[in-house]
């Protein structure tokens, strides 16, 4: 059994560590913030003084495929995180209109965000955020808009090969002529 004066000391040194620990990590240690960055051939979005990122994952998604993540973040004027939001998402059918899902408003302790759902079919949606952002004159009751197109592929073999198409075409083109220019040049 320790003694009277070694209790106390045990006790102090307990209520210093946790309030230590406490102050330590609030004022000496530097807070980290990371969001979303964006992928620059998406649609990116600037409205007012918030820009909205766009990171869906995968960048396209897939018909079917059950880890689709749509990823959004709202940032201030200075790229940094909005704390205290509100926020929904709608996704419709673009050539339709037809609302496929709609993920109600719910608060947001950061402006990153991300909402899994598994696309049925493929095609172009819209996917619409609104967000309410705590303590702005115009977007606290209003909420903030924005739409970005989103397409969605199937996963069948013809819509692999157009893919992959897309992406070798120009390479192969630039191999080809570069044969070709050699071979005239005599070099090969």
């Amino acid at each position: 059994m320790p003694t009277k004066p070694a209790s106390l000391i045990i006790i102090g040194l307990t209520i210093m560590t946790i309030y230590g620990v406490d102050y330590i990590g609030a004022h000496i240690v530097p807070t980290a913030s990371a969001h979303f960055f964006g992928v620059p051939i998406l649609q990116n979005k600037t409205v007012g003084n918030y820009k909205i990122i766009f990171q869906p994952y995968p960048l396209i998604p897939v018909a079917g495929n059950n880890s689709t993540q749509i990823n959004l973040s709202v940032l201030d004027e200075e790229g940094k995180n909005i704390n205290i939001m509100f926020a929904s998402l709608s996704i419709k059918q673009k050539e339709t209109g037809d609302i496929v899902k709609t993920f109600p408003f719910r608060l947001y302790e950061f402006s990153d965000m991300t909402f899994p759902y598994t696309f049925t079919k493929s095609g172009t949606y819209v996917v619409t955020l609104n967000s309410k952002i705590n303590g702005d004159p115009v977007y606290s009751e209003t909420p903030l808009v924005v739409d970005f197109d989103l397409p969605v592929r199937s996963d069948s073999l013809l819509a692999l090969f157009g893919d992959l198409m897309i992406y070798m075409t120009p390479p192969l083109i630039g191999i080809a002529g570069l044969a070709i220019y050699l071979r005239i040049k005599k070099k090969i």
